[in-house]
């Protein structure tokens, strides 16, 4: 994404914010979208219809909502409608940019070092208490720094795959696109705890600081914070005034949950059923521990949202669990972005409301810009409504945020796949297989788009490695891919044993009998799985899968029938 400077402000393309004079400008995504929007092109009199269907492609919202967003961008330029320096009304037309606008290659000073990740702790000791202390300190430092300015600082998600990694840390950092990493160790003798930690320049591998700390075992929670504290204290003093001091704010450090919250998000971000059912019953035992603590709420809607789309449970049970677990967090901390994007999953792939999903997703951004989860589930909304290029632009938000997040990088292959970018679905699902070969989602997405090239052997290879890990969903992937590749009698044998299971999602069945081309039986299927409200029907408006059926009258009504989501623009 390009950047910009007019007048003494720069919108920094790559970190998606807009600076005065080297501050940062408070600035809501919708506003920062607009701006973007009138810079590409200034000069030109943008619509209110065009500027109205770029900033809510898939809302039906009034011309009020455009209004309030040219209002709140103008705040943060420092001028009014009467006395405007750079966003123009133009009456009955829309609205463009005036004034000197300069494209840059580069915003960012090569030499400064403004974004961080803090890889986990390592325990150098046995103990499982100093596991989860390392963990806990990882997660501190990160929340401290976050609230620090300037500093771009690369989330738990994005560094939690690097938990007891031998990499060199360097280069840890340079796939993680920043420019400084922050590692370190605690180890335990006696009542004694040691922490030793090491900021360095990914760049050349320049030490910026080293430091320890030696304390008593007394409060482990006091020595996490104190542990965090004084690490990024130092961090800031290293990178001198280009950051703020941090704020040492978190969610429920001190809490008795947090270390088994810390061992969910890690268990959850592999999404293979037996890892999402250890991180809900670590997510069950930290609430059951501590009733308040907002993060475990949201993240056990995640697990049981994650397992409904694994078919592991049906979809009402993962949708009411997931429902109330999100709506919790929300009440516990209304300011807690995660509750909010956790409760859009559910509306998105349960409810199948794509405004109410779109509503969460953008409260949730609203609340942590940076937040790429929220950015990535938005991105989907956005597909699933046939707005194709909207959701590309907004994964690649995501992205930009969290450069390794295996799920984002798996669902751009899935973005790609549904709007028949084969090629590019393929090397994304191979980009994510790169960074985790056990990705059994990535892998059954590459069997998927492998399929449409024209390369059944490789699609079952693929297919057949997935399932191992892809739980009661196996089968019926396996008889579509196998179908579609002319092994008719494996296909049919897997169809048998869909038959004799009653666990299995309907849908399944849909699969199998899509891949073997028997479109009678895919219809009567399609009827149960929709009383099933089988989560996958979601993805009928863009998925590539029923392209054979979807010029026919019967699946129009069906769609109709389903009330499932309206496709702008989906071939």
């Amino acid at each position: 994404m390009n950047s910009f400077q007019f007048g003494s402000f720069v919108l920094e393309g790559r970190l998606q914010r807009l600076l005065h004079d080297g501050q940062i400008v408070p600035l809501k995504p919708k506003a920062y979208d607009l701006l973007c929007k009138l810079l590409a092109e200034p000069d030109r009199v943008v619509s209110k219809d065009e500027l109205l269907d770029y900033l809510w492609p898939r809302q039906d919202v009034g011309e009020a909502n455009l209004t309030q967003t040219i209002y709140e961008l103008r705040q943060a330029l420092g001028e009014t409608a009467r006395d405007a320096s750079w966003i123009e009304t133009v009456p009955r037309r829309g609205y463009r940019f005036k004034g000197g606008v300069s494209v840059l290659t580069d915003s960012l000073p090569t030499a400064a070092h403004k974004s961080i990740a803090v890889l986990p702790f390592r325990a150098l000791t046995s103990q499982p208490e100093m596991q989860d202390l390392g963990l806990g300190i990882t997660d501190a430092v990160i929340l401290s720094l976050s609230s620090a300015g300037r500093l771009v600082v690369r989330s738990l998600s994005a560094v939690l795959p690097y938990v007891d990694t031998a990499e060199d840390s360097a280069a840890i950092g340079q796939r993680l696109e920043v420019d400084t990493v922050l590692e370190g160790t605690v180890q335990k003798y006696g009542d004694q705890v040691r922490m030793n930690a090491r900021l360095l320049a990914c760049s050349d591998r320049a030490d910026l600081w080293t430091g320890k700390l030696e304390t008593s075992t007394q409060d482990l929670f006091a020595i996490q914070d104190q542990i965090a504290q004084q690490a990024a204290n130092a961090v800031t003093e290293s990178l001198g005034d280009q950051v703020s001091a941090p704020r040492h704010e978190s969610h429920g450090s001190h809490s008795d949950a947090h270390p088994l919250y810390l061992k969910a998000r890690y268990c959850w971000q592999r999404w293979v059923p037996e890892a999402l059912r250890q991180a809900l019953q670590y997510l069950d035992e930290a609430i059951a521990l501590d009733p308040s603590h907002a993060p475990s709420h949201a993240w056990r809607s995640a697990a049981w949202s994650t397992l409904g789309i694994l078919g592991e449970v049906t979809p009402t049970d993962a949708a009411n669990e997931a429902r109330q677990s999100a709506q919790r967090a929300i009440e516990l901390d209304g300011q807690y972005s995660q509750g909010h994007e956790m409760l859009g999953a559910v509306q998105l792939f349960f409810d199948w409301d794509l405004s109410a999903a779109a509503q969460s997703f953008d409260a949730a951004i609203d609340l942590d810009p940076t937040s790429a989860n929220a950015r990535h589930l938005r991105a989907i909304s956005l597909a699933l409504g046939g707005h194709d290029q909207a959701a590309l632009a907004e994964m690649e938000r995501a992205l930009r945020e969290d450069p390794s997040s295996v799920i984002a990088n798996c669902d751009m292959g899935m973005v790609h796949y549904w709007g028949r970018r084969f090629d590019e679905a393929r090397r994304w699902y191979e980009l994510t297989l790169e960074q985790d070969p056990g990705f059994a989602h990535a892998r059954s997405g590459l069997a998927f788009a492998l399929l449409e090239l024209g390369e059944e052997d490789a699609a079952v290879r693929e297919i057949q490695r997935a399932s191992e890990n892809r739980g009661r969903i196996a089968a019926g992937e396996l008889a579509y891919v196998l179908g579609r590749a002319g092994q008719a009698s494996e296909a049919s044998a897997l169809l048998d044993q869909l038959s004799s299971s009653e666990k299995v999602d309907p849908y399944q069945q849909v699969l199998a009998h899509l891949g073997m081309k028997d479109y009678e039986k895919t219809f009567e299927w399609l009827d149960r799985a929709l009383e099933h409200r089988s989560r996958d029907l979601v993805l009928l408006g863009v998925s590539p899968i029923v392209d054979p059926i979807r010029g026919s009258d019967r699946f129009r009504a069906f769609m109709q029938r389903a009330a499932l989501p309206k496709v702008a623009d989906a071939s």
